[in-house]
């Protein structure tokens, strides 16, 4: 069975798959060139990125969209669902400079969007953790699928995303989380 996955990020693809594939799902990215919410929480921003999605592709049987983002502690609600453009503008220099002396405690959060054959379902995923004082080391940027992983240690790890083996990430990933939630569900409603 097929599922369209609307991302062209590889990271994002592999981590779907290594979840989906094993309960006999092929993961296949979509490339849809959809305008990007700036308002609202990570799961209306991944459903209006859907019907977006399904605008363009009305003949899709089964598509999925994620929004995700970073919320510092210190800052509530921010960089939050606009975690990837503030990183753009300012960095790791403006990150480190815009916590220094600041509660460095923040949570990833995101959310998924499925469209299956008629129905609409959200699923979404939390990871708590902290944000390391300085500036990433070369060593920490040479694994890096997402940008906030050098900077970010999950409650109950011991270092940054950035320097986990694969295993050890999808152990902390909210979206590892989410994605366990739509594929239980899929698994006990899904009938091809």
């Amino acid at each position: 069975m097929k599922i369209y996955f609307a991302t062209m990020n590889e990271s994002k693809l592999n981590e779907a798959r290594q979840v989906l594939e094993p309960i006999g799902y092929q993961v296949l990215g979509l490339e849809v060139n959809y305008i990007e919410p700036d308002e609202g929480t990570v799961q209306e921003i991944a459903m209006q990125k859907l019907e977006q999605v399904l605008q363009v592709h009305p003949e899709l049987q089964r598509v999925m969209v994620d929004d995700a983002g970073i919320f510092f502690q210190a800052y509530p609600l921010f960089p939050g669902v606009l975690a990837k453009r503030v990183f753009q503008r300012i960095g790791y220099h403006g990150i480190e400079k815009l916590l220094a002396g600041e509660d460095r405690s923040a949570r990833f959060e995101g959310a998924i969007a499925l469209y299956s054959h008629g129905q609409k379902k959200i699923f979404s995923g939390m990871t708590k953790g902290t944000i390391v004082e300085g500036i990433p080391t070369t060593d920490s940027l040479t694994n890096v699928g997402f940008p906030y992983d050098p900077l970010f240690v999950p409650d109950g790890g011991n270092q940054v995303l950035a320097d986990m083996d694969i295993e050890q990430r999808l152990s902390f990933s909210y979206r590892r989380k989410m994605l366990d939630k739509m594929a239980l569900w899929m698994k006990e409603n899904v009938r091809d």
